[in-house]
């Protein structure tokens, strides 16, 4: 019973270690981490590692540190246990009050070795009985300082599912008889600029969607990144910077909250009755629109896995550094499964609208297998890939009916300034970050294609916001904006 009890003592809090180790690389990240990375389950993945680690460290306390049956290798199997927690507190206090502060190089391994000395002073100096008190109170205060993170109560009771969520479908509903079927395309990190650079817009499919179109070349997004943009876009306004996240909210800086229940595009359609559909990348879209026909959203996994998580804390290395690490190779199977789940959703009867969210031509590379080369070249491969999809995606709307009105925009440009640079230069090299991007030009495409429509296709230089699309959208359903020459109308009256 006493080897029991000791082999459960060790494994509970060698757990505890570890996961604030692993844990704070992701949970802790930022303040909207828990937003991002909706699913728990995630964290399930690479399990074995971490029942693996409690299995060792349990039978070892049982073998080695059985109460009464102390060996000489007792004070070293604590002093082991004593230093997960202690590079426990190390990684939660450097996640959680200096989240700005990058420890890396020699300060990341002068403050671990610290932790070592702590621990071996720890096994050396202090009582046995005193050890065991300093270890349980290191694993409540780190339980503690999670259970106190905004949101974490309720993102610990979210469902475990490994893959992204799937809203159940309701009881479909006629749609409006005079409806048009109208399908929005938010391609994510979709630059202008480097589109129009490298001849995308002259491609066979581009060419496609460019007839009986609307295409402006001054659009601007509706904010410099994903977590803006999206709310940007269905609230219609701009939602500003990101304060804070927790499961399914988000907050601004003025205060105001995306979440579930706020006016936005999706609450006007609810409000007509028009049913819709979400296939969508990085947002919660089935917790903040519960209403949706059918809803598929991907998280973002930045778990980087147990093993890499639990080590970073000691490496003078980052999530990026290694050419093909853990992100890396979940971005190709997002995009399948988003690709995959779009192109079916788009034309199901059971909806007049369809939100697509992909995660394509954003870096790195889509591709299947594929390993980075160039900021360049990624996105090269990854215009590819969107070319394909849009082809697919009219043939599949095309196959349907042609009455159809098709959105094609971005939600951000190329923030190669911002990240990627600085990433493909420590994944392959000087210079594999230089797409030739300028600094000051943020412009998305904005592309409206009607699947039958009069009159030649406008080219506009005028300049608009990707937030009309809240207005937009129901005009493209009710019909009351039939043609080119109806959106550029509807953009001159909206002035922007």
């Amino acid at each position: 019973m006493l080897r029991f009890k000791q082999a459960l003592r060790y494994a509970v809090l060698a757990t505890i270690g570890l996961a604030a180790v692993a844990l704070s690389e992701s949970v802790l990240q930022n303040t909207t981490t828990l937003y991002q990375a909706f699913h728990p389950g995630v964290f399930l993945h690479q399990g074995w590692f971490l029942l693996l680690f409690a299995a060792c460290f349990g039978l070892a306390g049982a073998c080695l540190d059985c109460p009464g049956r102390a060996t000489r290798l007792s004070p070293w199997l604590r002093m082991l246990l004593l230093l997960v927690l202690y590079i426990g507190l190390f990684q939660v206090f450097r996640r959680s009050l200096a989240v700005g502060v990058a420890v890396a190089g020699l300060w990341k391994i002068g403050l671990v070795g610290l932790c070592v000395l702590a621990a071996w002073a720890t096994a050396r100096r202090a009582s046995e009985a005193t050890q065991w008190r300093i270890a349980s109170a290191a694993s409540v205060s780190l339980l503690a300082m999670f259970a106190l993170q905004p949101g974490m109560p309720s993102y610990l009771l979210e469902s475990l599912s490994l893959t992204g969520r799937r809203q159940p479908d309701p009881a479909p509903i006629a749609a409006p008889p005079q409806a048009r079927r109208t399908v929005v395309v938010v391609l994510d990190e979709w630059d202008y600029e480097i589109a129009q650079r490298e001849d995308f817009f002259t491609r066979r499919a581009m060419q496609a969607a460019l007839r009986h179109s609307f295409s402006s070349s001054q659009a601007q997004p509706g904010g410099p990144n994903t977590l803006v943009s999206v709310p940007s876009m269905l609230r219609g306004q701009p939602f500003g910077p990101v304060r804070s996240g927790s499961p399914g909210v988000l907050t601004n800086a003025r205060g105001e909250t995306w979440q579930a229940g706020q006016p936005s595009l999706f609450s006007d359609l609810d409000a007509a009755s028009v049913p819709y559909s979400i296939v969508g990348f990085y947002h919660d879209y089935c917790r903040v629109f519960p209403k949706a026909r059918h809803c598929e959203s991907e998280p973002v996994h930045f778990f980087p896995g147990w093993w890499s998580a639990a080590t970073r804390s000691v490496r003078r290395s980052n999530e990026y550094d290694a050419a093909y690490g853990d992100f890396l190779r979940q971005w190709a199977g997002t995009y399948q499964h988003l690709r995959d789940a779009a192109l079916r959703t788009a034309v199901e009867t059971h909806s007049s609208f369809v939100w697509l969210h992909i995660n394509v031509p954003h870096p790195p590379s889509a591709v299947m297998g594929a390993r980075p080369h160039s900021l360049k070249e990624d996105y090269r491969s990854n215009l590819a890939l969107t070319e394909a999809f849009v082809a697919d995606l009219m043939q599949r709307l095309d196959a349907a009916g042609p009455d159809y009105a098709l959105v094609l925009t971005s939600d951000h440009w190329l923030r190669e300034k911002e990240m990627w640079r600085d990433i493909y230069a420590r994944q392959v090299g000087p210079g594999a970050g230089d797409g030739g991007k300028t600094d000051d030009d943020q412009r998305v495409p904005f592309i409206v294609h009607f699947g039958k429509a009069e009159g030649p296709a406008v080219q506009s230089d005028q300049r608009v916001s990707t937030t009309a699309l809240r207005k937009l959208v129901p005009l493209l359903i009710q019909r009351r904006v039939n043609s080119p020459q109806d959106v550029a109308a509807f953009f001159k009256e909206q002035g922007s």
